[in-house]
């Protein structure tokens, strides 16, 4: 049997033994304590059978020595009588294929006061209630060699720190790409208690040493830290103000589920039977309002986690997403509107078992309505889509989460035949969970009018409070009929900003500069011990370096760098054609030249040369790098590439970045004091054609955008800009131009 240990802590309070492969060091306790680790191979241990393992280790030190005896009670007193955490990881990689495709991992993380009782009921209880333990149990009695559990003690954990470390655990391994499935279904995050202020120097720790042991399945921390699936997981620890957003929420989903036997929610935590919401009575909605990085994300993915852990609404994952009929379809869904995203949920939801694959319940607004819907028209027609989706309402979901409501559409599209999605979702749902920011709405397709705005809560006193109130809707149909629906609204709002890591006053600085009548104020100093960077460059080229330079330092420290140039939609793109049909090399670039008075000018196309800036925009490159499937689940910022393009609302919304790099384009100026936005310049006619919407306010779509773009980078922000007048504001405000030295 193979017995690894790759640090060990057995000394009395003056110092510690450390081993890492054989190797023995001396530790300082005066840091945080260093956890054990060992890790052994999982098989039917009887209770004699996991001491003899303790003891085989110190068979196998580098000495060759036997160790004392006291270090020998001490190991097996560390592991069987104090509270652990545990990995169980299986390897099922098929060696005859490349290892490249699908992740190879399928992992648990577990914590115990009874390391020995626990490995013998997951291996001979849990197969008979759970089918993934069963599969499990099986592929270790066929490759035992390939199924491992890491062990974690210490004489410092208690039963919250070991509940903290196995939900950090949970998360750090849903972020891991060699895993494809994470058994667990609850999370464990605690609040205050005991040793808390030790938790996070003690998990890095035994992170650390795990990522030694096994690179592969334990990535750097910083890494994982960074990574779009880790800030979308729902085991990261809430907020107070997540948390208290995440109680009014459950509140209402508890006040509308009634007892009544049948098909509907199973309650995991209550005793009492089955439990369904009623399908007749009104929609409940429950809109969660908040700016650009107030946690929103976090908090749905948290939600959605928690209702299915606690009310089991897993759905049918067997079902075909072809077959409308409701035994096909899940209970609970995701809609998410951004691509982007959507590939970060869906990994998410695939590797915690909530879907099969992917679509079934992380899915597009379309997508959702039409499988709620009719498919057959007037004369009794079968159609590919819903015909009216006002008038074929199937059935309903229970529970529907929205991830970036403001970029539903308000009028028909190609795809979409009906004339407001959100009205036509909240048809189709029992419950609704709406994420809502109306500093984010881009275009006129997705213009909210005053009224609706009133009814969603997004307007007036009603910021500042939570509210219930009733939402009745007024609709024609396509043939003429009218319809009338009525919404029970309730609303709840976060403001703690979260993304940027910045004091007050920065955030305060940008929010102003990205307000209605947006001024630019002096920028004080950050007081904090590692302040937020805001760097203003009189060339788009030294902006270049600085996010270049950044982006290196970033993944010299471990991290996948997440450093890029953005910009705002004024150069010309189109994902529908080539910028030259002639010549397949060019692409879709932001141009900039250098004129003969010094200045920096909008440029339509070009070779990049003296005096010339020239970048392909986002996925211009894609097709270069292969175009491999392993990068359709990588979000846009995370492709190493892409640092050598430059990134649109289209790509970044939603996401964070380390730095953020923002090329302003001639769409934004400074006039008279305030920043003025120039719709003529832009080239994002979805923001600024407004024949459709007479009400919508193109300067207010380019006024979201600014507002998106300068508000990505967590730990800095550097900004050039084309129109003069803005770029010397900006370089006064900070201080100064800022200058590289290449």
């Amino acid at each position: 049997m193979l017995i690894m240990i790759s640090s060990l802590s057995v000394g009395p309070p003056a110092f510690r033994l450390v081993w890492v492969r054989g190797i023995v060091k001396t530790m300082d306790s005066s840091s945080a304590p260093q956890p054990v680790v060992m890790t052994l191979p999982y098989s039917d241990f009887r209770d004699e059978d996991f001491s003899k393992a303790i003891i085989e280790y110190k068979q196998a030190k580098a000495d060759g020595s036997q160790g004392s005896n006291l270090e020998e009670r001490l190991l097996e007193e560390l592991f069987l009588r104090y509270p652990t955490v545990y990995i169980v990881s299986a390897d099922e990689r098929d060696s005859s294929k490349k290892h490249g495709g699908e992740p190879p991992y399928v992992v648990y993380v577990g914590e115990t006061n009874d390391i020995r009782s626990r490995t013998r009921q997951h291996i001979e209880l849990d197969p008979r209630t759970r089918t993934d333990w069963e599969r499990l149990v099986r592929f270790m009695r066929n490759h035992q060699d390939r199924v491992s559990q890491y062990i974690i003690g210490d004489r410092h954990f208690n039963k919250s720190l070991t509940l903290d470390m196995e939900n950090r655990l949970m998360g750090y391994m849903q972020s891991v790409d060699a895993v494809k499935l994470v058994m667990n279904r609850r999370t464990n995050a605690q609040d205050m208690y005991y040793t808390s202020d030790e938790f996070d120097s003690i998990f890095s720790k035994a992170w650390q040493t795990l990522h030694e042991m096994e690179p592969d399945l334990f990535p750097e921390e910083k890494a994982i830290l960074d990574s779009a699936l880790f800030k979308a997981s729902p085991f990261r620890k809430l907020t107070d103000e997540q948390r208290r957003a995440e109680e009014a929420v459950l509140h209402v989903l508890e006040s509308v589920i009634i007892q009544n036997p049948g098909e509907g929610f199973h309650s995991m935590t209550e005793s009492t039977g089955p439990v369904q919401i009623d399908g007749d009575a009104d929609t409940q909605v429950i809109v969660v309002q908040g700016m650009s990085g107030t946690g929103k994300t976090v908090l749905l993915s948290h939600l959605f986690y928690q209702i299915c852990a606690r009310y089991g609404i897993y759905g049918n994952l067997n079902g075909d997403d072809d077959n409308h009929s409701s035994k096909a379809r899940q209970r609970s869904y995701i809609i998410v509107n951004q691509t982007e995203q959507a590939n970060v949920y869906n990994q998410m939801a695939l590797k915690l078992g909530l879907q099969k694959k992917r679509g079934q319940c992380v899915v597009g607004a379309v997508q959702f309505i039409n499988r709620f819907s009719k498919h057959t028209n007037r004369n009794g027609r079968s159609t590919g889509r819903a015909a009216d989706p006002m008038n074929s309402v199937d059935a309903k979901a229970d529970v529907v989460l929205i991830d970036e409501a403001h970029l539903l559409l308000t009028q028909g599209s190609q795809s979409y035949s009906g004339s407001n999605q959100l009205y036509d979702i909240l048809r189709r749902a029992k419950v609704a969970i709406v994420v809502f920011d109306p500093e984010q709405v881009l275009r006129g397709s997705q213009f909210v009018d005053a009224q609706e705005s009133r009814l969603l809560g997004l307007t007036g006193s009603e910021h500042d409070k939570a509210f219930s109130q009733p939402m009745h809707i007024r609709e024609k149909s396509r043939d003429g009929q009218a319809h009338e629906d009525t919404f029970q609204v309730s609303h709840v709002r976060l403001d703690q900003q979260m993304r940027i890591q910045a004091d007050p006053a920065t955030c305060a600085w940008l929010d102003r500069m990205t307000a209605k009548d947006g001024v630019i104020e002096p920028l004080h100093p950050d007081p904090w011990e590692h302040p937020y960077e805001i760097k203003v460059f009189d060339s788009p080229k030294d902006l270049r370096e600085f996010i270049r330079y950044k982006d290196r330092e970033q993944r010299g420290e471990g991290s996948l760098g997440l450093c890029r140039l953005l910009a705002t939609y004024d150069w010309p793109y189109s994902s529908k054609k080539h910028p030259d049909p002639l010549d397949s090399s060019r692409h879709w670039q932001v141009v900039l030249r250098q004129g003969d008075s010094g200045q920096w000018v909008w440029a339509e196309e070009g070779q990049e040369g003296d005096g010339e800036f020239a970048m392909p925009w986002n996925y211009e490159l894609y097709e270069a790098q292969g175009n491999s499937a392993a990068n359709h689940r990588i979000a846009w910022a995370e492709l190493p590439f892409t640092i050598d393009e430059v990134g649109s609302i289209f790509t970044i919304q939603g996401f964070d970045l380390n730095y953020a790099g923002v090329i302003i384009g001639p769409s934004v100026t400074y006039r008279n004091g305030k920043i003025k936005f120039e719709p003529k310049f832009s080239c994002n006619t979805l923001a600024t054609n407004h024949r459709s919407e007479p009400e919508m306010n193109p300067v207010d779509n380019l006024r979201h955008e600014f507002n998106v773009l300068l508000k990505r980078g967590v730990h800095g922000l550097g900004l050039f800009a084309v129109d003069p007048e803005l770029r010397n504001r900006l370089a006064w405000a900070v201080g100064g131009f800022a200058r590289v030295q290449v």
